[in-house]
């Protein structure tokens, strides 16, 4: 039988290409995404801790010298080592940040940990050493002059040494900046004299999690992490990723099967004779569906092991086109056990279950009736399809509905609507083909009417080829709605919260530094300037967050309703969002604060976004508690000119310096690289859905063949064939299109009608994109059939016995 089946393949080799193609295309997807997160897991679990136990303060404020020497008398403490870290920004000889931002880091030297290649370790301000694989990025060399930015602040420093150091930071293409340990402390623990984090080593005979426990008895303020947890901790974002890689192989997957379902269904009728033959000379059901499904296997079998070859080439990409473990020897981990069971079960599972149903059909024609083929379904049966498929996607949208309040019923919603609209494609088929009819006859005449008519001939079919597009389409549509309307939301939100004509930020993990705003107001050409703090003020219960501001600028920076009082006293006092002072009783003359009261001057109103509850002179506040959120510019010329000098007076490639036209820009388009990111991802489902086009095209082509010969023998020419097959590709290709561009708006506007403030908007540029590239598809998909129908002899194609 395999021989057979076998055989059977080969001769069908051209009918078998697309959907084999479909499922290399799933399997690569899920390997890649399997072998990838594999390999950063790896990567991270692979870094040595040479701890047992780390301790840090529970309020993430620096641990004192008093507290680590509390620490040394806990009992099963065998070593401490103190660490003072925290971010540290490396630039380049180009004047860009080097690395992922989020894994750059920078440490007090420790000898007995980083082993230097080169140099001697750093022993003043001025000095630093780096990881040898930053060294090398950078081309950076003992002696050389380079730039680091920390705590907010520029500066250049000379480098010391290079060390050898495994960290997971380093792993995840981040650098490792390390400092004499005085400049670590002061930087980083400035507050106490102390120290970020402890390391501890247990003392023979005490376990990891029994010396944390120990700890935390002692020292209740502290808090402790075993090695192994900080390791599941740092893989945890990986293991996100590789689930977010594996929902798009599924999309991918479930799109290949409609695929695979179409192409058996149409060589079963195509291969009726052939079937009924067998069964006349003695063979029975289970030996044509064990041949069909023997088949299947094959193709199963030769799809995956091409798809998984493809998928590790994928995950190599992926490593050295991302920024993880840049540098670090790393290798991929292509065999894993579950990488090949995963990839095996899903690529032979898709394709067998996919198989089955036509499979199974083939197997209970009887042989009589299995003698003659294009037998059309029969009603009873669409009509309990409709049925179904009515309740199923009534029940999906009712759950989506219900949705927009709990996302998770969205995410059960979503998919089951887009089943129950999968099952209700040959009645949308048949219902749009209805309204074309008409239009496509006066406009294309007979060539229109045929091509709805064949269409419309094999509605199942059609509905399966137009299913497989829809599939990836509805998702395109319901990421791209969600992310439309929070891009306007915020471009909204940018223009209306504040006056600045220059704003100034911190990249992501980084610091604004606290003398900025100061440096900024000696830039020429700067009217208003002001950074925009926060901080706690202690109360007698709890405390109160404000926000430290320039009092002589705020009022001419962000739009401010005064509803009592003036902040021509801010100087001194403080004002509250008429709100949070109703709430606590407070009035104009009001004393708030514990330590030192400042009296309440103005009670006022602000944008929601702006986001302060109360308001102070940062004169007023301790430096050293405050955190710089953004600076406010307010120029008195060319925006732009402003702009420009401030970047230069700053000179720090962690500050991003816009203008205010360029930061309601930037807002609108923030996830517009998640957004593409997506869209590539989705581009696999969609290429599949034009496959199952091309598929079904070129198939029902060769099952036509005397019916093409036919026309052409009543005078339609070469060209209107080919209109013919064009205009149906385009019809089936369109049918596919609006069902999933539809349900994916109502998804996406159901999930952001659910968010607060934030209202529905349909990209329709967008969706126009979406409809001119099904389109193409269409167009493109009959290229090929068409060429090889209209090259047909017309007498080849009246002798063909098809039927």
């Amino acid at each position: 039988m395999i021989r057979v089946a076998w055989r059977s393949m080969t001769d069908n080799r051209t009918r078998f290409l697309l959907p084999a193609i479909a499922i290399v295309f799933g399997v690569a997807f899920v390997t890649g995404s399997l072998v990838y997160g594999d390999t950063v897991r790896a990567a991270v679990e692979g870094a040595p801790k040479d701890f047992d136990v780390q301790v840090e303060q529970r309020d993430n404020e620096a641990m004192s010298p008093a507290t680590i020497e509390q620490l040394r008398g806990v009992a099963g403490v065998g070593g401490v080592r103190t660490v003072a870290e925290g971010p540290t920004f490396l630039v380049g000889k180009d004047g860009t940040l080097v690395g992922t931002p989020g894994a750059a880091g920078g440490v007090g030297f420790d000898a007995d940990r980083y082993e230097l290649t080169s140099g001697k370790a750093p022993a003043g301000p001025d000095e630093v050493a780096l990881d040898k694989w930053a060294a090398q990025r950078t081309g950076y060399q003992v002696g050389d002059t380079l730039r680091v930015v920390v705590v907010g602040t520029a500066r250049d420093v000379r480098l010391s040494g290079v060390f050898d150091f495994e960290d997971t930071r380093i792993a995840q293409g981040g650098t490792l900046v390390a400092f004499a340990d005085a400049t670590a402390r002061e930087q980083f623990a400035p507050r106490n004299g102390g120290y970020t984090s402890v390391l501890l080593t247990a003392a023979p005979g005490t376990g990891p999690g029994a010396l944390a426990t120990a700890v935390e008895t002692a020292l209740p303020d502290l808090r402790t992490s075993t090695a192994d947890e900080l390791t599941r901790i740092e893989a945890r974002d990986n293991d996100k990723l590789t689930m977010i890689l594996l929902i798009f192989a599924g999309v991918a997957l479930f799109s290949s099967a409609f695929l695979v379902a179409n192409t058996f269904t149409m060589l079963a009728a195509a291969r009726s004779r052939e079937h009924a033959l067998l069964r006349a000379v003695g063979a029975g059901r289970r030996y044509v569906l064990r041949m069909v499904l023997t088949e299947a296997t094959l193709l199963g079998l030769v799809a995956t092991v091409l798809g998984y070859v493809l998928g590790v080439a994928g995950a190599a990409v992926l490593k050295s086109q991302f920024a993880v473990f840049d540098g670090a020897p790393v290798p991929l981990r292509p065999f894993t056990p579950t990488t090949l069971l995963a990839a095996f079960g899903v690529g032979l599972g898709v394709t067998l279950l996919a198989a089955y149903l036509p499979a199974r059909r083939a197997a209970a024609v009887p042989p009589i009736a299995a003698l003659r083929t294009g037998l059309p379904p029969t009603g009873k049966s669409l009509r309990r399809r409709n049925i179904t498929g009515f309740a199923v996607t009534a029940i999906g949208t009712l759950m989506v509905v219900i949705g927009r309040g709990e996302q998770t019923m969205i995410y059960l919603g979503a998919p089951t609507m887009l089943i129950g609209l999968i099952i209700l494609t040959p009645l949308l088929a048949a219902g749009l083909t209805s309204v074309l009819r008409g239009p496509l006859t006066r406009f294309a005449g007979l060539t229109g009417t045929l091509a709805v008519e064949n269409t419309r001939r094999n509605p199942r079919r059609t509905g399966a080829t137009a299913s497989a597009l829809m599939i990836g389409l509805s998702v395109c549509a319901a990421v791209t709605v969600p992310i439309a309307s929070i891009s306007a939301k915020s471009a909204e939100t940018a223009k209306s919260w504040n006056h600045a004509d220059v704003r100034v930020e911190a990249l992501p993990f980084a610091d604004i530094a606290p003398g900025v705003a100061d440096e900024i107001a000696k830039v020429p050409g700067v009217e208003h300037v002001t950074a925009l703090r926060q901080a706690l003020l202690p109360l007698d219960k709890g405390a109160l967050e404000v926000t430290a501001v320039n009092a002589g600028s705020i009022g001419a920076l962000v739009p401010l309703t005064i509803r009592e009082g003036s902040l021509d006293g801010l100087g001194t006092g403080i004002a509250l969002e008429s709100g949070v002072a109703a709430a606590r009783g407070w009035t104009v003359g009001s004393k708030v604060g514990k330590e030192k009261p400042l009296t309440v001057v103005a009670l006022f109103d602000a944008p929601e976004e702006f986001g302060a509850k109360a308001l102070v002179d940062t004169a007023n506040v301790p430096a050293e508690e405050l955190w710089n959120r953004e600076v406010l510019i307010k120029a008195a010329g060319s925006a732009e000119k402003v702009r420009d000098d401030i970047r230069s007076a700053l000179d720090n490639p962690v500050l991003v310096v816009q203008t205010r036209d360029e930061y309601v820009e930037a807002q609108a388009s923030q996830y517009d690289l998640y957004l593409n990111l997506l869209y590539a991802m989705l581009s696999v489902s969609v290429l599949i859905g034009a496959m199952s086009v091309v598929n079904t095209m070129t198939m029902s082509t060769m099952e036509r063949i005397r019916e093409i010969g036919l026309l052409r023998a009543v005078g339609l020419g070469r060209s209107q064939v080919g209109a013919v097959l064009r205009i149906e590709s385009v019809i089936i290709a369109v049918i596919g299109a609006l069902a999933g561009v539809v349900s994916g708006c109502v998804i996406g506007a159901m999930t952001v009608s659910g968010q607060a403030n934030t209202t529905p908007v349909l990209p329709w540029d967008r969706l126009a994109l979406f409809m001119a590239i099904t389109v193409a598809i269409g167009v493109a998909a009959a290229f090929v059939p068409a060429r090889r129908a209209v090259r047909i002899p017309i007498l080849t194609a009246i002798k063909t016995d098809t039927e």
